[in-house]
């Protein structure tokens, strides 16, 4: 992911949340249903989601999703 925060940080913002930080990360595997990592999960500007996904992905299915914004 660190390839495309470069390549699209101008209009999407990324996070990176840690499961096992006892805080805020934590939070929000809870509240968002994550059940392991590695997990990407895309919203939309309005804050829906619109793309989910566990384990490891090619790296084209992310990019033709960041493009679309």
């Amino acid at each position: 992911m660190d390839g495309f925060q470069e390549e699209f940080s101008s209009n999407i913002a990324f996070e990176y949340l840690n499961a096992t930080d006892g805080g805020a990360g934590e939070a929000a595997f809870v509240q968002l249903g994550v059940r392991g990592h590695p997990t990407i999960i895309i919203f939309d500007a309005t804050g829906e989601e619109i793309y989910r996904t566990f384990g490891l992905v090619e790296e084209d299915a992310i990019e033709g999703i960041l493009q679309d914004f």
